[in-house]
């Protein structure tokens, strides 16, 4: 096909802000990512928008198959819509204590 352009799993990113982390939230207008690899501000990295991931969870159980939530001061995962940015769904529920839960990003 002709106007095909990529599979659009992973995004090319120019780091703003403050550096980050391979493995790291990260929030592109109203996408959920996490970098592939390490960037400083000004780097261009790659960010997988695609998959299921370990993240850092707020306080508060999950639920397998709620709507995940990024908070987007912390970059930590929450079932809480109001002020936060769409992630994806819980795939694996995750408990009070939990420092993690599974996300399968989506948008």
């Amino acid at each position: 096909m002709k106007n095909f352009i990529e599979d659009g799993k992973v995004l090319k990113y120019k780091v703003t802000g403050t550096a980050v982390k391979s493995g790291d939230v990260v929030i592109v207008g109203k996408l959920v990512g996490v970098a592939v690899t390490d960037g400083a501000v000004g780097d261009t990295i790659a960010v997988a928008i695609d998959g299921v991931y370990s993240l850092p969870k707020a306080s508060g159980a999950l639920s397998q198959g709620a709507a995940a939530y990024v908070i987007a001061d912390d970059g930590t995962i929450t079932s809480t819509a109001t002020s936060n940015i769409f992630a994806g769904y819980v795939w694996k529920a995750a408990a009070s204590g939990d420092a993690t839960v599974d996300v399968k990003l989506s948008f």
